[in-house]
């Protein structure tokens, strides 16, 4: 099933992504992933929340969910959303549902523990990932536009 996600995820990214800002979404997506993926280490490795399931010997944490989803939600976002306004709400509406929803859906589940982080925390770490994602890749995009 975990599968089927991550590749559904990416056709959707190649469905959803506007063509022409491709190679800055992709820039986008791809510090999202770094920065999501740092902070889940260094979350993991302070025992402030424990993956209770590892999907597989060979597979981190949950890097499908690092790698796949959140990222490419984020850049299909990204790339539909230009303005500030409307890039801020949309991307408050997908962290709060990977926040609020999925991350108590994988506690119930017993896939994930919380410790001394809560779905606040998740939230506004994906909302700062986020806007300071956007506001690297615009910045370069604006001065290589000038070039």
């Amino acid at each position: 099933m975990l599968v089927t996600i991550c590749v559904l995820s990416l056709i959707l990214l190649f469905i959803f992504i506007k063509k022409e800002n491709a190679l800055s979404a992709i820039a986008y997506l791809g510090l999202i992933y770094i920065f999501n993926k740092n902070l889940d280490d260094v979350a993991t490795a302070l025992d402030w929340y424990d993956y209770r399931i590892q999907l597989e010997p060979i597979i981190p944490t949950m890097l499908p969910a690092n790698l796949f989803i959140i990222p490419i939600g984020f850049c299909i976002l990204y790339s539909r959303y230009e303005q500030w306004k409307y890039f801020l709400i949309a991307n408050s509406i997908f962290a709060a549902l990977i926040s609020y929803a999925t991350l108590p859906l994988m506690k119930m589940v017993n896939i994930y523990s919380e410790k001394s982080w809560n779905a606040h925390l998740s939230f506004l770490s994906l909302i700062i990932i986020s806007i300071l994602s956007k506001a690297i890749v615009d910045r370069l995009k604006s001065k290589y536009k000038t070039v």
